[in-house]
């Protein structure tokens, strides 16, 4: 069974089988593709002088090396000098995925720091062993996870070195995505199309929310899916209004309104998709919100070009559901970017959004989650997203469901 209202073509390319298949690649670029980024990362480097950088974003460093390991969250640095070898500095236990990417992986090297040590000491001595105890280091001050307090103790343990922010520097060179990144895109959006649709398949009353997203995660996995940045949200009823809410073993009841979101992933790469069901025929308080979600929607669809600033693009979105007169449960930006993610999250607003005030020029080949998501208490949350590629003629979907409130 197809979800009502789902295009015929399949915009995403192998799917199923051929895409397990292709998991089985070590690597998800080859190795002339992370040179070609090292070299553009290289090359800021010596404009702005520095001698080495330490980069402990995920997103970034599996950017320039295609390492990812599940335990993100733990401190890992990835030591990228001007000139010779990297050296990744983390955890013991995760030296053993180092260890097994390195016949394939161009930064080969690294020191495992035992669960007993402390690991800002650690890489304060490797970077003296490195001959950087008075080099200018680049580091990312707004990554995730490193504190103010590992900041100050690495600073304190280095005081000849000098420490200058490279926070956007690598995220700049993400903004735009290569051919292959856009495959993968188109892959994940196949994935995330399919499990949405398994979703609504089994949408019936008294079928619980969680369910809904055990069907989809199922379909998702069983299609290729990657381990996902974050899991999907999906609520019923007056709830939906609650953002961001998830399940919690509620039966979904006639003439509610169900919130289905969620990101399939390949390679890291995620695309999510925002559908409402409704089982019989919804409210005509609900009907009017779904109405100005799809007019923010096709406006920036239609109107969103190249060229564009963010802040111009926003409004594009923005004026359509004002005219509408939704315009102050309109609280969000109009799209944040997509591409990378690790959790907590799955899209890529450190590196792209559409959004008021942002004087950045949108470009081919970025990506975004186009959100038109309204907000009325007591009544809920209504949304007709669209994934999409930003291409010189116009937008590229990332998805084949309809933009469109499915009832059954």
């Amino acid at each position: 069974m197809s979800l009502p209202g789902r295009h015929a073509r399949n915009p995403c390319g192998l799917r199923g089988k051929d895409m397990k298949t292709e998991l089985h690649n070590p690597l998800p670029f080859p190795d002339a593709e992370y040179q070609q980024r090292v070299a553009k990362i290289r090359a800021q480097m010596r404009e702005r002088g520095l001698d080495a950088l330490l980069i402990c974003v995920p997103q970034n460093y599996y950017y320039l090396t295609g390492f990812l390991t599940g335990c993100a969250h733990s401190l890992m640095f990835l030591v990228l000098p001007l000139k010779g070898d990297p050296l990744w500095i983390t955890r013991k236990t995760e030296m053993s995925n180092v260890r097994a990417l390195a016949p394939h992986m161009w930064a080969k090297q690294g020191i495992g720091v035992a669960d007993s040590e402390d690991p800002i000491a650690v890489l304060a001595q490797s970077l003296r062993d490195m001959g950087f105890d008075r080099a200018r280091l680049g580091i990312e001050k707004a990554a995730l996870f490193f504190t103010i307090a590992q900041y100050e103790q690495l600073t304190a343990l280095l005081p000849d070195a000098t420490f200058h922010d490279i926070t956007g520097l690598i995220e700049y060179e993400r903004q735009v995505k290569s051919d292959r990144e856009l495959d993968h895109m188109r892959r994940a959006g196949a994935i995330t199309s399919r499990a949405i649709e398994a979703g609504y398949n089994l949408l019936k009353e008294g079928v619980t929310d969680s369910d809904l997203v055990a069907a989809m995660l199922s379909r998702a996995i069983h299609d290729g899916g990657d381990r996902m940045g974050m899991l999907p949200f999906v609520s019923a009823g007056s709830r939906s209004y609650c953002a961001h809410a998830s399940w919690i073993g509620a039966p979904i009841g006639r003439g509610e309104i169900v919130n289905a979101e969620m990101a399939g992933a390949y390679r890291a790469y995620h695309v999510p998709v925002f559908r409402v069901f409704s089982i019989g025929q919804p409210s005509d308080a609900v009907l009017r919100m779904q109405e100005a979600s799809e007019a923010g929607l096709h406006a920036g669809l239609e109107g969103i070009r190249v060229g564009m600033t963010s802040h111009e693009a926003d409004r594009v979105v923005r004026s359509a559901i004002e005219r509408k007169g939704y315009g102050e449960n309109f609280v969000v930006r109009a799209a944040y970017g997509l591409g990378v993610a690790v959790a907590p999250g799955w899209g890529e607003p450190a590196v792209m959004q559409i959004m008021p005030e942002d004087q950045r020029v949108l470009a081919p080949g970025m990506c975004f989650h186009l959100v038109p998501a309204i907000y009325v208490e007591g009544v809920g949350c209504v949304c007709c997203s669209m994934p999409l590629i930003m291409t010189e003629t116009g937008i590229e979907r990332l998805t084949d469901l309809e933009p469109k409130l499915f009832v059954k």
